[in-house]
């Protein structure tokens, strides 16, 4: 009981802080996105990656869902590594996730309809990701800006939700629905016309000094 106790103040106390540390990395991406482009990547490869081992550890290896996730976590986090090294071609990634995001939104409306077999799921968000990433190769600018926007929106209505109702919160977070979803687009938006922007001022400036 002690123990319990312990958890829900540990809880009660990280909320507070992991919301304003979502919130300001939130605003971070949202403004400089396409400044933290390795950051970006890793956790473009983190999610394919993690996704996948645990639904191929818990279907085929017969793991159970602590291990499979942990499983999952190990697999995205060395390919969150390696695959942060290479940001010469992030566009392609972040065209993954978006492509892999779209996929997942469908999935979740067609849940609600038929029932959704967890590997056909996985197969599926694989699909969305090679989809997604094929069709962006010559939009580097545009899906830097976009994604990284698009994730800072997303941590920043985290991180609004987090501070308000505490780690708890985030069970019931919605990005598509209310307050969220508004946070979200207005980032996705403004985020990525502010980060065109700088980008076009800082290549007069260059245009100049020469």
């Amino acid at each position: 009981m002690a123990w319990e106790e312990e958890m829900v103040d540990l809880v009660g106390t990280l909320g507070p802080v992991v919301g304003f540390l979502l919130i300001i990395f939130g605003i971070a991406l949202t403004l400089f996105g396409s400044r933290l482009t390795p950051i970006l990547v890793g956790l473009a490869f983190f999610l394919p990656f993690a996704i996948t081992t645990a639904v191929i550890c818990e279907a085929f290896l017969n793991m159970s869902q602590n291990q499979s996730l942990w499983a999952g976590l190990v697999v995205g986090g060395l390919a969150g590594g390696c695959g942060s090294t290479l940001t010469k071609h992030a566009h392609v990634v972040f065209g993954g996730v978006l492509g892999m995001t779209a996929v997942a939104i469908l999935l979740a409306i067609a849940q609600q309809f038929v029932e959704l077999n967890i590997i056909a799921a996985a197969i599926s968000l694989d699909i969305g990701f090679i989809i997604g990433a094929k069709f962006t190769r010559g939009l580097k600018d545009a899906v830097q800006f976009v994604a990284g926007a698009g994730l800072g929106g997303f941590c920043l209505a985290a991180g609004i939700t987090v501070r308000r109702a505490g780690l708890e919160g985030l069970g019931g977070f919605d990005a598509r629905t209310g307050e969220s979803a508004i946070i979200l687009a207005a980032c996705m938006l403004g985020g990525a016309l502010f980060q065109q922007w700088v980008a076009v001022r800082n290549a007069d400036d260059s245009e100049h000094d020469d």
